[in-house]
């Protein structure tokens, strides 16, 4: 007795598997754009808050220095300490260097990619100092003594 086997040609079958093939395919394209954009979405919001928040740092320091300014054209002899707080004080990984001339406060990081100045006005008789490196630091002072301001990690004890 012979028996004989036919083969059943399926097209349909494989028809579907082709479509599930493609279907997936798809899918892993869509889903590799979308992490791609999503990606490129939070790069640009991370380096706009980095931005904003050094521009904050200098705006709050700046604004101590005229405070120390204004004090010192009260009375020239006059001691005068402020704390600023910071924003960013966590990202160590920026290595921020924060320094004061007499005509304004400067910023940038060890990569030169965030870099940015704040004019002061200079309206009083005293001069302007300090560098300071503000990787994890949370608090400067501004401090006003014998006629020059200024930026500081310790609290000036008076």
């Amino acid at each position: 007795m012979r028996t004989y086997s036919k083969l059943h040609r399926n097209e349909e079958g494989a028809a579907t598997e082709i479509g599930y093939i493609f279907t997936f395919l798809l899918g892993l394209m869509l889903l590799s754009s979308f992490s791609i954009w999503v990606w490129d979405i939070e790069t640009a919001t991370q380096k706009r808050w980095t931005n904003e928040a050094i521009e904050e740092n200098l705006f709050s320091t700046s604004e101590a220095i005229e405070r120390a300014d204004e004090a010192a054209r009260i009375d020239p002899a006059a001691r005068y300490a402020e704390p600023v707080n910071l924003h960013l004080s966590g990202a160590t990984g920026l290595e921020l260097k924060m320094w004061l001339t007499d005509d304004a406060i400067h910023i940038i990081d060890s990569g030169g990619e965030y870099s940015s100045s704040h004019a002061i006005s200079g309206a009083a008789a005293t001069t302007h100092s300090g560098q300071l490196s503000i990787s994890g630091i949370d608090t400067i002072w501004v401090v006003l003594d014998q006629g020059e301001v200024t930026i500081q990690t310790k609290q000036p004890g008076f």
